[in-house]
């Protein structure tokens, strides 16, 4: 019989102990703005695109140290971090697509976030149905279950805020393991099982549209967590890999209540200008229901990228049918497109 272990970390946290904690947090200054806008002003007027970009193009000595605290914090730390205070408000989109794209270039490699090649994508609500096999959360205005995206990091920068709700929660997944450890031991070892996964009709052709991922799983010591009880239920819900268990289910349920409970919960809501990012083998995260402007340029906007930063660690070997190269600094996981295109907008 196996001995689960409590995960001792900075990534176990409560929200109601960091809540109030600027560990997490780094206000830009007016030097740090200076710093971006000169750097996209430079590279804007030497016509440099989006897909010849280089970091060299984009030059911030200043931020540039600031980015790599910000990699240790969310792969050593806590697992998230906010810069807040850029002004969004007074740039273009297709400026901040671009600043964005840049700034990302300091923290790793971007993954593609569908078979259509976004390495850039849109979150914004476009009427995705919530109850079919290709449902993806960044494109409905619903409330999300708590849930990690298919990439090591996930980073939010927010152009425009909604008009009411739009919350963003997130806990920590070693937190979670360690209250099921405590409160329901016997639910860990099902969590620690493979279970089926659908790739949201992302599959490539020739490939299987399931794949087997355990929900917690320790590498050298190392804890890493995934979880996205949709992708799970796509799976379910096509007839062909197996039943889930009860004991499979009844850990799922109780995921899903222990996320609910408000001492687990960090609670922000978006600024325009905001950028979030969330290391997804130790975070979870979610978002409330959210209500739009009626006018188009007042419409919640957030632009997100997946990435693999250079200081990721090895991925426990069950974690390899989907993330397939599992080595420390690696890059891996996303939704590869069939012919490797390249696109900086979610169509």
């Amino acid at each position: 019989m196996t001995t689960y272990q409590k995960i001792i970390s900075d990534a176990t946290w409560l929200g109601a102990d960091i809540e109030n904690s600027e560990r997490w947090v780094y206000r830009l200054t007016e030097d740090d703005i200076a710093e971006l806008d000169q750097a996209l002003t430079g590279a804007r007027s030497r016509g440099v695109g989006l897909a010849e970009l280089k970091r060299d193009d984009f030059p911030l000595p200043g931020l540039g140290p600031r980015l790599e605290q910000m990699l240790d914090e969310i792969e050593n730390g806590l697992g998230l971090f906010l810069f807040r205070g850029f002004p969004a408000e007074a740039y273009s989109k297709d400026d901040l697509r671009y600043l964005f794209w840049a700034v990302g270039l300091y923290c790793g490699t971007a993954v593609s976030q569908s078979n259509r090649g976004d390495v850039l994508g849109d979150v914004r609500a476009i009427g995705t149905p919530h109850d079919g096999p290709a449902f993806r959360g960044y494109t409905s205005n619903g409330e999300l279950s708590y849930h990690t995206d298919a990439a090591d990091v996930t980073a939010l920068f927010c152009l425009q805020a909604a008009k009411e709700g739009g919350l963003s929660r997130i806990v920590s997944t070693p937190a979670i393991h360690n209250a099921i450890l405590a409160e329901r031991p016997e639910l860990l070892a099902p969590l620690y099982d493979i279970y089926h996964w659908g790739r949201q009709g992302n599959e490539l052709p020739g490939q299987s549209p399931y794949y087997t991922q355990p929900i917690f799983a320790v590498e050298s010591g190392r804890f890493a967590g995934r979880y996205t009880r949709t992708h799970i239920r796509t799976a379910e819900l096509g007839g062909i890999t197996p039943t889930l268990t009860d004991a499979q289910n009844e850990g799922l349920n109780f995921i899903d209540q222990i996320c609910t409970r408000p001492a687990f919960n960090l609670t922000m809501m978006f600024e325009p200008g905001d950028m979030q990012f969330l290391n997804n083998h130790l975070t979870m995260h979610t978002r409330t229901a959210f209500q739009d402007d009626q006018e188009e340029e007042r419409k919640r906007h957030l632009l997100r990228l997946w990435f693999s930063p250079p200081n990721s660690h090895a991925l426990p070997e069950s974690f390899q049918p989907f993330f397939r190269d599992i080595n420390a600094g690696a890059v891996r996981g996303g939704f590869p497109s069939p012919d490797g295109q390249t696109v900086f907008e979610t169509q």
